[in-house]
């Protein structure tokens, strides 16, 4: 009887140990494996093939940062104790992965580069809770891995308070611990416009600039140059992120329409917006030469953001001009149609035949009182407590779908009461954003094809805030995206956090320490 409990004993103790590792997002299946890997206590070798040319460096870099491990590319296949990264082509999942430890060598496959490098970021994670220094040793796992949905992004709002290009970099380095695969810039909007477009050069030189910002009386500016975006593309790719642009029309326009007045609906002198808030001054749906402008823009941006998406905004765009605008009712009532919900169908018609020349995909902001809109669009649900019937809706209409309600992934929503200054607007807990489900309780959700957490930029005024806001609740979004919600629990993740927050510290950038949720669990570090 002793010797039957013993064992009881020892698997309990071998599956807590297996379950006390640091890894976010959770992994699909981990089983802790006896022994250790020791490694070499010279010079790591490292066997690579050469198109995983940065992964090997990316992998060297942090084990000499992390671990001051020293490692390096070596060419002999035979050689042991050893770090292998290769290719499979018969994982079926592109960003699936398999890290093997055992005592003689660590393997990690990945169904492509991306799959190899999302290994690489698990096994810096295992070893910050398996990792023994003076034996310099990890213990021995598998653990095989792939997302829940292919769409898992985070957005930041230059156009409200522009960010230096190094930040974002920073902020790219970050996300992609975390296996988020898109960054989404909203480059534009009342307040700002703030990408380079040469055909149109006062876009940058009087839409880039306000002359406050809610009555501090300091001016702001700031707007990236072409090139400047090219490099966040190529650096952003090596590290398996795509950035995806975003110019909001028709409405969030105003900072174009005061470099264009020609482009809006009633000759009306404007300037870039100094507040928050929703402006009826919309780009004309009866105006040719706004869908010749955008098609221009996109062109030119076409070169810049080489993948296929492309946002095009949509959202908080209200119609008294369009009623009221001659050029607007002419176009109405030739499509043969009385309600001004039709204009903005047409509308996007009209900008969804620039991107196809320019082989995009139009990504849109869902609003449930638009007809209709391009078949090839992908949607996302935002608007708090509608998301159920924009899940069911779009569905119906054949639309993919990005869920990021604002209940559970806007992250310019305080964290906690009573300690931001925008303290009116709805607290968003890293527990609320942990429990959330992407398809909100809708049982026929197959059109959704991932997350996005939304960071609106009016309060945040640099990247250090930016970081502060969405970290740790982008780890829990991205066990939302990638984990799905079979496969994780609440208690396992907070155990996991002071670990990720001493490699925050050890990397210098800022993120919110969630103190209500160590009071509560008794779990102070």
């Amino acid at each position: 009887m002793k010797k039957i409990s013993l064992l009881i004993m020892l698997l309990i103790a071998v599956n807590l140990l297996a379950q006390e590792h640091k890894i976010i997002p959770e992994p699909s299946e981990l089983q802790k494996r006896e022994g250790v890997f020791k490694f070499s206590p010279a010079k790591q070798s490292i066997l690579s093939d050469s198109y995983l040319q940065f992964e090997a460096s990316y992998l060297t870099d942090m084990l000499s940062s992390n671990f001051s491990i020293q490692a390096g590319v070596v060419t002999n296949e035979k050689l042991s104790n050893s770090i292998k990264l290769l290719v499979d082509e018969s994982m079926t999942d592109r960003e699936a992965y398999a890290l093997e430890i055992d005592k003689n060598q660590i393997v990690i496959k990945g169904g492509s580069a991306t799959g190899v490098f999302y290994g690489i970021q698990s096994l810096q994670q295992w070893m910050w809770g398996s990792y023994h220094a003076i034996e310099n040793t990890v213990s021995c796992v598998k653990i095989i891995d792939k997302p829940k949905y292919e769409y898992r992004a985070l957005m930041l709002d230059p156009a409200r308070h522009f960010l230096k290009l190094e930040g974002l970099k920073q902020y790219v380095d970050v996300m992609a611990k975390y296996k988020y695969n898109r960054l989404h810039l909203h480059l534009s909007d009342d307040q700002g416009w703030r990408i380079e477009v040469k055909k149109y050069p006062l876009l940058t030189e009087l839409g880039s600039v306000r002359k406050e910002t809610e009555g501090d009386g300091v001016p702001h500016s700031g707007f990236y140059s072409q090139q400047d975006m090219k490099e966040l593309v190529a650096y952003a790719a090596k590290r398996h992120v795509t950035i995806i642009p975003e110019i909001d029309v028709p409405g969030h326009s105003v900072a174009a329409i005061v470099a264009y007045p020609h482009l809006t609906c009633f000759d009306e002198e404007l300037e870039v917006r100094t507040t928050p808030g929703v402006s009826k001054n919309l780009l004309c749906a009866g105006n040719d030469e706004v869908f010749t402008f955008l098609d221009d823009v996109i062109a030119e941006l076409a070169e810049v953001f080489p993948g296929d998406e492309f946002h095009i905004g949509g959202d908080e765009a209200p119609l008294d001009h369009w009623k009221e605008c001659p050029k607007c009712q002419k176009k109405l009532k030739s499509l043969g149609e009385d309600t001004p919900q039709y204009l903005m169908s047409y509308f996007f018609k009209r900008v969804n035949q620039s991107l196809q020349k320019n082989n995009k995909r139009p990504l849109i902001w869902y609003e449930l009182d638009v007809p209709f809109y391009p078949e090839n669009s992908t949607m996302y649900t935002w608007r708090m407590g509608l998301s159920s019937k924009v899940i069911k809706k779009s569905r119906k209409m054949g639309y993919k779908l990005i869920s990021c309600p604002g209940e559970h992934a806007y992250f310019d929503y305080p964290q906690a009461k009573g300690e931001e200054t925008c303290d009116w607007m709805p607290i968003l807990s890293l527990e609320q954003v942990y429990q959330f489900n992407p398809a909100m309780g809708v049982k026929k959700s197959d059109h959704i094809i991932g997350v996005e957490a939304s960071l609106w930029g009016e309060y945040v005024k640099d990247i250090e805030r930016a970081f502060y806001m969405t970290w740790p609740r982008g780890m829990a979004l991205a066990e939302a995206g990638w984990s799905g919600s079979q496969n994780r629990s609440w208690k396992d993740f907070t155990n996991k956090l002071n670990s990720h927050f001493k490699y925050f510290d050890r990397i210098g950038v800022a993120y919110r320490f969630p103190a209500e949720v160590f009071n509560t669990q008794k779990n102070k570090p």
